[in-house]
């Protein structure tokens, strides 16, 4: 993040120059300022303002993102530049227990909700601005897309260990030169880069960029520390903003850079003196900001870094101090950073293991059913301690016995353990069987009809007899896994084994078969494996239901009998797993805050299975099951399943067109034709998701997805409750698709 009203201030001490200058040049990236300046309007802005307002209110990914970021990178290759990415790795110790700023984004997205609720035009209008302007998607739920772009377009990236800022710093100043300018936010310049590429001008042949020299010349020639110090008590992601710079008893108006040196050098010239004169601030002590403030200090200057030849150590290693764990965090083993930096799996779960802390924070929709707040409470812990046992078990033994706290936004005095160290046995106990070589896997691949390494297969290949007891292979030291498929298609059996869809024979349980009778049901072009794990995920949650589970909440059915509205209601939830066909351009689609509170329990589910299946992979190599001389470590990252989040655009589609169906077809009368059907797909797609590529064929999609699903609740039986009404939804859904 950029160091707050710095740029501001430093975009009239700008310098532009021309192009060509970077020709032939490799630019460090800062992965972070680089997604805001592509997905949002005015990255210097506080809140940001994005180019697709009503991202917060569909949730997903921005929808043109991908375009446009591989418009840029073809434009960079044009000019002859070669970008290095860098991404934020793990969080820095010592931090707020929750972000700065967390409730405003919430408070404003239940503010547009109400104006859009409204039935006044100029309110709903009004609602966009407000949705624009929330803030809600932050860059780092973005950075799976990026490295997808990326790895697809050959372009090299890397994970810092903590902070990209740090990282780009000690590339720029590594004698070998890796980098040969640098682009991102002003917090590089806490890490006393000199000069700092903000903005380039493909249609002006024109970069911009900030020199930090002229910075501290304009603010009265302060030497470097006094500039990193006025940067610092401004506020950022290391320290948050000295209070009294806010207090408007002090500034009756919105500070500067220019009056924070101004404190500085009027009182004393050190952050110290500047402490002492405001102790008695109740803020000032509330934070405890002078020991925080040297916390970052050091955290700044003795940074973790990866260096050229593999190694994790601190900046200045030479006078660097005993207990650098005390404000960067627990260190990890290189191996782990390494596996990090490649992406072969997020910072997480890494988080929650070193700091000891889970925060649970609201999602889009505000998170104010009982319903959501149970499922990330108690039913997702499962997933979380398996993942924090498989992570921890081949580290140092102090994280072997670690809990983990968990906190959530709804009730802050709530405080959880997760003590994975009282699990028996413990899932790398559980998984640890499965070792199946290429020989057997290629032998499953045309009786399958699905690519070895794909969930697909994983699930597949265990469907017939006789295969599952040849699964069970032990470890050969002498001979570890080694090709991509080995290794991916053994993580997801370990994955199903985990997740109790096999037991420890290896043959399917219940829910395994459950599972299989609805992957069996899909339709191999639909591509709708993952969306249909997910599900049956969900089914035994007892979350994937018609329950009015919003009933505050604007966007549920409003047409029909309330036979018809329920009905409609499973349909269009069962549809947000699904994604339209949209086209590279901003959602300008009808909105639903109840979809949107439902597609927050999609994403919380998929998130965590996500987070097992990174560390499933990732304890497999930890633990040698691997050939680990190999290049194709992002590659493995990258295929896991479940890594794409996106909008509940197909349920909204799915919700409209059977709320205009029921218009003709109701309890009591007859179902609409087939020319009525045709035609209202015809005029959606014409009225209500103009940039929506292909409305019919999404919607027979979504209703092939519950085919596939009622499948699998009809061999679940008596363990999906309220399963007759699937078979009541089935008969409804035949006259109206």
């Amino acid at each position: 993040m950029p160091i707050r009203t710095f740029d501001e201030w430093a975009a009239a001490r700008a310098q532009t120059s021309p192009l060509n200058a970077l020709k032939d040049s490799v630019l460090g990236v800062e992965a972070s300022y680089y997604l805001s300046c592509h997905y949002l309007r005015q990255p210097q802005t506080t809140p940001p303002s994005t180019e697709e307002p009503l991202l917060p209110a569909h949730g997903g990914h921005p929808l043109e993102l991908k375009l446009r970021i591989e418009n840029d990178l073809e434009k960079l290759q044009t000019a002859g530049i070669t970008p290095l990415f860098v991404f934020d790795g793990m969080d820095i110790s010592k931090r707020d227990k929750w972000p700065e700023g967390l409730e405003e984004p919430v408070r404003e997205n239940a503010r547009a909700w109400e104006m859009y609720g409204e039935s006044d035009r100029d309110l709903a209008n009004e609602a966009i601005e407000v949705f624009r302007g929330s803030g809600s998607t932050k860059p780092e739920s973005l950075y799976r897309l990026l490295q997808q772009i990326l790895r697809a377009h050959s372009i090299s990236f890397i994970v810092a260990p903590y902070s990209a800022c740090g990282q780009l710093a000690s590339l720029e100043k590594n004698p070998t030169q890796f980098i040969d300018a640098v682009s991102g936010s002003s917090e590089l310049f806490l890490f006393k880069v000199d000069k700092v590429v903000t903005k380039i001008d493909h249609a002006l042949s024109q970069f911009s960029w900030i020199s930090r020299t002229t910075c501290q010349e304009d603010l009265g020639k302060i030497p470097a520390d006094m500039f990193v110090d006025a940067c610092l008590m401004s506020g950022s992601s290391f320290l948050p903003t000295f209070p009294p710079l806010e207090n408007p008893t002090v500034h009756r108006k919105p500070f500067t850079i220019r009056d924070t040196v101004n404190m500085i050098l009027t009182l004393g010239r050190s952050v110290t003196s500047v402490c002492t004169h405001y102790q008695d601030d109740p803020q000032v002590q509330q934070l405890g900001y002078l020991d925080r403030f040297r916390r970052a200090k050091m955290a700044i200057r003795h940074h973790i870094v990866l260096t050229d030849d593999g190694k994790v150590q601190p900046l200045e290693i030479d006078q660097a101090p005993s207990d650098v764990h005390e404000f960067i965090g627990q260190r990890l083993p290189e191996e782990l950073y390494f596996y990090l930096s490649k992406g072969v799996l997020g910072p997480r779960v890494m988080n929650w293991l070193t700091s000891g802390e889970l925060l649970e924070t609201p999602p889009l929709d505000s998170g104010e059913t009982e319903e959501y707040r149970r499922l990330v409470q108690s039913q997702l812990s499962p997933l979380r301690l398996q993942a924090l046992s498989l992570l921890s078990q081949p580290l140092y033994r102090f994280y072997h016995r670690k809990d983990v706290t968990m906190r959530f936004w709804f009730d802050k005095d709530i405080e959880q353990i997760l003590s994975f160290k009282e699990l028996v046995p413990t899932p790398r106990e559980l998984i640890s069987a499965w070792n199946v070589r290429e020989t057997a896997i290629d032998g499953r691949r045309t009786k399958t009809l699905a690519a070895p390494g794909s969930l697909s297969f994983a699930i597949r290949s265990l469907a017939e007899g006789g295969f599952a007891p040849k699964t069970i292979t032990p470890k050969d030291t002498t001979k570890p896994l080694s090709s991509k498929n080995e290794i991916l298609s053994n993580t997801l059996w370990r994955l199903l084994q985990l997740r109790g869809f096999v037991d420890g024979k290896h043959n399917s349980t219940p829910w395994g078969n459950a599972l299989q009778a609805t992957i069996a049901a899909l339709n191999p072009k639909d591509n709708l494996e993952e969306e249909a794990f997910i599900a049956i995920e969900m089914l035994r949650f007892n979350v994937l239901n018609a329950d009015p589970i919003f009933s505050t909440y604007v966007g549920d059915p409003i047409r029909g009998s309330e036979h018809d509205r329920k009905n409609c209601l499973l349909l269009s939830r069962i549809a947000c797993l699904g994604k339209l066909s949209h086209r590279s351009a901003g959602y300008a689609g009808p909105l639903s805050r109840n979809l949107l509170g439902f597609n927050s329990f999609i994403s919380a589910v998929r998130n965590s299975l996500h987070d097992l299946a990174e560390i499933t992979l990732t304890n497999l190599l930890l633990n040698g099951d691997a050939d680990r001389n190999r290049d194709d470590w992002t590659d493995l990252g990258l295929e896991l399943p479940f890594l794409d989040d996106h909008d509940y655009g197909l349920g909204i589609a799915v919700k409209m067109y059977l709320d205009e169906v029921a218009q003709y077809s109701s309890d009591n009368s007859t179902p609409a034709s087939e020319g009525v059907r045709k035609e209202m797909k015809e005029r959606g797609n014409r009225d209500w998701f103009p940039q929506v590529e292909n409305l019919e064929g999404d919607l027979d999609r979504a209703f092939r997805l519950f085919d596939a699903i009622f499948q699998g609740v009809k061999v679940a039986g008596k363990e999906v409750k309220n399963g007759n009404h699937w078979a009541q939804v089935d008969t409804w859904l035949a006259d109206r698709r």
